[in-house]
């Protein structure tokens, strides 16, 4: 940057318009160096380089400080800096200011200050009514303060709002229509978490009322945190009858001490919460051996009442064997501070002995008075709990040996399983070979492996009581066997520690299952082939019923008809047409009955029928016919060959009553396990999807669909139709 100093000063001395801006030069004692035009008027200022004037003069006295640091600040960054501070003008008002440090050479520092006005014409003209009746307030108010017009929209606000808010004097003063943004955007509740409508407001009620208002609002910034803000407003009286009226809300930031309130009420609820609820005697006392809380429990054990106890002397409340057992823990927590843990035998009145763990710890208080808490936890007899468990190992045990089931138990804590004797025979495994969970899984199908773990994973996190599975098992020798796993979930506290089940061999019921399966399909193919061969009799039955009969009455009809004399021109015409149309009816019937009967495939080629098909096709009409074949074909079942036939001819029926074509392809093949049937055609076509399916696709479907075969049919207009049909070859 060239540092024309005398240049810069004379350009911004002799600036008269720069919008609404204040520029000025100022020195590191706050000296004006130069000042425009614009902010020499505004601010009511001699020209500085005729008369001396210090900037820090014009800041009010509460923000001098925090303007001396944004210089300071300026300078270590290196670039604008930013404050709102109140400046006079007659009266002090807000401003924003950016300052920028320029240094010349020697390391003396300028500062070039660039000022906006904060405030419009009518919004200055409200203030500076306001500032000159409650100036300590706007600004150097300790609470937050917000000055209302009778709209409810911001005259005036000091800088503890913008702390509050967290925002600037700048963006609330860039705030119009409060109650719009009020009512559909801001979030602002009561305590109870109710939305506040602007007409319900502290200051709106205020004005309505004429009665000073108080109320707590919790006002989400823009950051997301919430804040409680308690709102204390009032009606400005004034002298004036004629002013307008006015609101001032004094508003206090209650958000700590509303945290604090809702943590000591979550604590209470937590104390009085154990204190019901634990197992174990837990107890305060003061330094002076009173009872300040006791849990249920402790009551309960003692005797005593927890509502009549509370405030008297524990001594006087527990048996004097336990005060003698544990007097001197408690002083000596009380002198030193420190906790104190200890294991007592406490020999009772009626001669039985408890051992109890002790815990003691010091509380401190903000008042200084010494509170000690305690907890005591009675300790079984380890000796006979250790025999009871011992008795209990060798009981299940021997249950495991006695029993031929497979049974099988999980520590879920220790990641440890045992296996009986029956379930390791079962899978050929030595019980020394045995591992953990993941040795289990690793021997599971892998088709089967991730539906056994998450199966088991959905048992425990739903708690569910018990899960079950089949799967394959890879056993010592290799082979897989079909298990049935079963397993019981135990849980402690809401969670899974222990799991318990037994495995059942299930690979003879599903070989048997797979036999079964096989007979059926079996016999369903035998059925479908019967089905089929009194289809196709009951069809030659009427296609030669239709071509003996039918026609040969028809025929007889013809020539009656002919034998008929007729006098003049029009019974002519009508005999003629009447032999005609006799004569079609044989034809179209000769036609259906060709159709109607059964070709001999047993005793010829199905692509052999097929070919004389594609023949009698091409000399009937004006269609173009391709059909390429393989000869593995032959290899299918008598009534797969019918079903293929009857799809070529029903397909060929649908082109040339529909398509509009003059060529089309026909495939036959056998690829891998399937027999693929392609007709394809260069008709006008159709969309699949918008087309009514008739009874020739329909027939089409049922047939492939009979022999557990698909059918695919792609087409579009003007793109033609091709038909894929698969169906299993050899099964």
């Amino acid at each position: 940057m060239v540092k024309n100093w005398k240049t810069l000063r004379k350009l911004i001395g002799n600036t008269e318009s720069t919008g609404d801006l204040f520029l000025s030069l100022i020195g590191e004692d706050g000296q004006i160096q130069s000042a425009n035009t614009h902010m020499q008027r505004k601010l009511d200022i001699a020209n500085p380089r005729n008369t001396p004037i210090n900037f820090f003069d014009l800041v009010h006295p509460i923000h001098v400080d925090e303007f001396r640091k944004t210089l300071t600040q300026a300078c270590a960054s290196q670039i604008a800096n930013t404050v709102e501070v109140y400046i006079k003008n007659g009266q002090y008002h807000a401003m924003k200011w950016e300052v920028n440090c320029l240094e010349e050479e020697g390391a003396k520092k300028t500062y070039l200050c660039v000022g906006y006005e904060l405030l419009d014409e009518q919004r200055w003209q409200q203030f500076n009514r306001l500032v000159q009746k409650h100036h300590q307030l706007i600004l150097e108010g300790f609470s937050g303060i917000i000055f209302h017009d009778k709209n409810g929209e911001l005259i005036a606000a000091n800088h503890k709002t913008t702390d509050i808010f967290n925002t600037t004097l700048e963006r609330l003063y860039q705030l119009r229509d409060i109650r719009q943004l009020w009512n559909e955007q801001w979030k602002i509740t009561d305590v109870t978490g109710e939305k506040v409508m602007f007409d319900d407001t502290p200051f709106m009620m205020a004005l309505k009322t004429g009665e000073p208002q108080k109320k707590t609002l919790v006002i989400r910034l823009l950051d997301g945190e919430e804040r409680w803000v308690l709102f204390h407003s009032q009606v400005l009286k004034e002298e004036d009858a004629d002013a307008q009226i006015s609101v001032v809300s004094s508003i206090i930031d209650v958000t700590k001490e509303r945290r604090l309130s809702v943590q000591l009420k979550e604590r209470d609820a937590l104390l009085d919460a154990f204190l019901q609820q634990t197992p174990h005697l837990a107890w305060v006392i003061d330094e002076d051996a009173i009872l300040k809380f006791a849990s249920v429990a402790f009551c309960k054990y003692f005797g005593i009442c927890e509502r009549t106890s509370i405030g008297k002397k524990v001594t006087d409340l527990v048996p004097e064997a336990v005060t003698e057992a544990v007097y001197k823990y408690h002083i000596e927590a009380l002198e030193t501070g420190d906790a104190v843990d200890t294991t007592q035998q406490v020999k009772l009145a009626d001669g039985n002995t408890i051992l109890y763990h002790i815990n003691l710890f010091p509380i401190r208080t903000p008042t200084g008075k010494k509170l000690l808490g305690g907890q005591a936890v009675s300790l079984p007899d380890k000796s006979r709990l250790e025999k009871e468990l011992r008795l209990t190992h060798e009981r299940l045990l021997h249950f495991s040996r006695a029993t031929s089931d497979a049974i099988w138990e999980w520590d879920m804590q220790t990641g440890q399983i045992f296996r009986n004797e029956a379930l390791m025979a079962m899978i050929g495994y030595h019980l020394d070979n045995s591992k953990g969970l993941s040795w289990w899984l690793r021997r599971i199908h892998p088709d089967d492996r991730n539906r056994v773990g998450d199966k088991v994973k959905e048992a425990t996190d739903n708690h569910a009581q018990s899960w079950q599975d089949q799967y394959r098992f890879k056993c010592a020798d290799g082979n897989y066997k079909h298990i049935e796993d079963k397993g019981f979930v135990v849980y402690e506290n809401g969670l899974p520690v222990r799991m318990i089940g037994s495995l059942q061999n299930v690979s003879e019921r599903k070989e048997l299952e797979g036999l079964l399966a096989d007979e059926r399909l079996e016999r369903q193919k035998e059925i479908s082939e019967t089905i089929i061969r009194v289809q196709e009799k009951e069809r030659s039955r009427i296609g030669h019923e239709l071509h003996d009969n039918v026609n040969q009455i028809l025929s007889t009809a013809t020539l009656f008809v002919d034998m008929l004399k007729t006098k003049d021109k029009d019974q002519q015409q009508v005999k003629e047409k009447s032999i005609e149309y006799l004569k079609m009816a044989v034809e179209e019937i000769r036609k259906l009955s060709k159709e109607l009967v059964t070709p001999h495939l047993k005793d010829e080629k199905l692509t052999d029928s097929i070919q004389r098909l594609v023949y009698d096709t091409e000399l009937a009409g004006e269609i173009k016919i391709s059909f390429v074949h393989d000869l593995e074909t032959e290899l299918l079942s008598p009534g797969k060959k019918l079903t293929l036939f009857r799809i070529v001819q029903e397909q060929l029926k649908n082109i040339l009553t529909h398509s509009k074509a003059k060529g089309m392809n026909i495939f036959l093949q056998v690829k891998g396990d399937k027999v693929q049937l392609v007709i394809h055609d260069n008709g006008v076509g159709f969309d699949p999807g918008q087309t009514h399916q008739g009874i020739g696709l329909s027939s089409i479907h049922e047939r492939a669909q009979f022999y557990n075969g698909t059918v695919e049919i792609q087409s579009a207009a003007g793109k033609g139709c091709r038909l894929e049909v698969s169906i299993p070859a050899f099964d």
